[in-house]
């Protein structure tokens, strides 16, 4: 298996859709028509809702049963009143159709775009009830859900608002949507469990989850991008009460402004985040992810790099949740107070098999255990900060298994403050290796102090899905290394 690195450069974030078909593969796709397929164009007028003689979305909306299909001509679709559209049943919406009257029916959302837009005065989807509804290929922008409630006492749901309904939102465009003073600033998903595939979410602005809000249930996550997105808590993703699944998702320049989560905030929740890049979001606490309270979260394979907190956990913080983090790389992330890489507080989460390597400012600590805390770190390679662990008086850390550093990998100091630390039986000293940290790669290369090290921790996999043990022993850290052909690094763009 090939393994790549990001090459970290600025973010850019703007209206533009070139870049959309890189997210549609297999963009221009055909389809034959048939029975229960309605054509719609911006302005298109009667009521045929044929390829040759479109009508207009809401006609189509209007004439449309469970199980059909609309196929939406490119252009911008306005409405009136509190939404764009509503969709009260299981259909089916296909963005970038070419608008041409010649069967098979032709896409490409990305030269042909279907734009949604709410024009700063309205939301843009409205979905409720027990539906399963698809939106494919579109463009929804300037959703405003200012004043329409939707969430206990709050508004939610600028650009997209899901009530009940198992929706699919796949190979869309959710930009520059918003509801201030309320919740899920793009999207909403409320005792749903619908799914996010495919999709950019770009500049949404909320004071709870400014892409995404996901409340209770079980929603999935999935190959999106989260950028430039802003809130108080959660500035790209908000998850609360839910046991979501967010997967090989890229999170970049997301800002939680005032509190938890530049990238993903936790609250009260049980979900697994597993195999994420995010890359240099912002927040007060916990740049990359903020988790608070709820059943233990699962975090695994993630790339946690460069994000910055204006307190504490540049990389993550834990409070009030015993999450387990395994395969983890948690590197060159920033807090200005305590935690450079990972803040615990309130907690006992267990911790496997992560990398944690040159997160500073602050007390420069790459993890630190504050107050009523435990915490258990096994086979973790912990490197290049001012103090590799910190533990507050009256709070613990259980090690086994550690790869300090050596020469310009060593920590300031190994360990400190006034709490309980067992180091545990191994430890070492040495290079870890890695094969270009500058550039972001912290697989670990033939040569690492980290190789065949480790204890058995009941970890199977990698950070890349590879297996474990591939030698005697586990090696340390996120990376089971394994010679291979690596790939030039593939920047990671907008």
């Amino acid at each position: 298996m090939n393994k790549h690195a990001p090459i970290l450069g600025a973010a850019v974030i703007g209206l533009a859709l070139a870049g959309l078909s890189l997210l549609l593969a297999g963009a221009s796709q055909a389809a034959g028509t048939a029975s229960g397929t309605l054509f719609v164009s911006p302005g298109g007028s009667g009521t045929a809702c044929s390829q040759a003689a479109p009508c207009s979305l809401q006609t189509a909306l209007a004439q449309a049963h469970d199980g059909d299909t609309l196929y939406l001509a490119e252009g911008t679709y306005t409405g009136t009143g509190t939404a764009v559209i509503t969709l009260t049943k299981s259909i089916t919406l296909y963005g970038g159709w070419d608008g041409t009257t010649t069967t098979p029916v032709a896409r490409d959302p990305d030269a042909h775009p279907t734009l949604l837009d709410g024009e700063g005065q309205r939301r843009v989807v409205y979905i409720t009830g027990t539906i399963a509804p698809v939106l494919d290929g579109l463009v929804i922008t300037h959703g405003n859900a200012v004043g329409l409630g939707g969430f206990s006492s709050y508004d939610a749901g600028g650009g997209i608002y899901v009530h009940q309904a198992d929706v699919l939102i796949r190979n869309c465009t959710i930009i520059s949507n918003a509801v201030q003073g309320g919740t899920g600033g793009g999207i909403v998903f409320i005792k749903s469990n619908g799914r996010l595939e495919a999709s950019r979410v770009i500049s949404n602005t909320a004071t709870w989850g400014g892409g995404m809000r996901a409340i209770s249930k079980s929603p999935t996550i999935r190959h999106s991008r989260f950028q430039g997105n802003t809130a108080h808590f959660g500035g790209g993703l908000y998850l609360m009460w839910s046991s979501a699944t967010v997967e090989g998702n890229r999170f970049r320049d997301n800002e939680a402004t005032t509190s938890s989560g530049g990238a993903i905030f936790l609250s009260g929740d049980s979900s697994t985040i597993v195999g994420n890049r995010i890359v240099g979001n912002r927040g007060s606490y916990g740049g990359g992810i903020g988790v608070a309270s709820g059943s233990p979260a699962v975090i695994s394979g993630n790339t946690i790099l460069s994000n910055t907190a204006g307190r504490q956990g540049g990389g993550i913080i834990i409070q009030y949740n015993d999450a387990r983090l395994y395969n983890n790389v948690i590197a060159h992330n920033e807090a200005q107070e305590e935690g450079a890489g990972v803040y615990i507080g309130n907690a006992s989460p267990v911790l496997l098999h992560n990398t944690i390597a040159q997160n500073g400012g602050g007390d420069g600590a790459g993890v630190h255990v504050g107050t009523g805390a435990g915490v258990a770190l096994t086979n973790t390679i912990l490197v290049s900060h001012t103090v590799g662990i910190t533990v507050a008086t009256g709070s613990t850390a259980t090690l086994e298994g550690t790869l300090w550093g050596s020469g310009a990998w060593a920590n300031g100091a190994d360990w400190g403050g006034d709490g309980a630390i067992v180091t545990g039986t191994v430890n070492l000293w040495g290079d870890p290796a890695f094969a270009d940290p500058a550039g972001g790669d912290y697989h670990i290369g033939p040569g690492s102090a980290a190789v065949d090290a480790g204890v058995d921790a009941g970890v199977t996999t990698d950070v890349d899905g590879d297996p474990r043990p591939v030698g005697a022993a586990p090696d340390l850290g996120a990376d089971e290394f394994q010679y291979k052909t690596y790939l030039p690094l593939v920047l990671d763009g907008p």
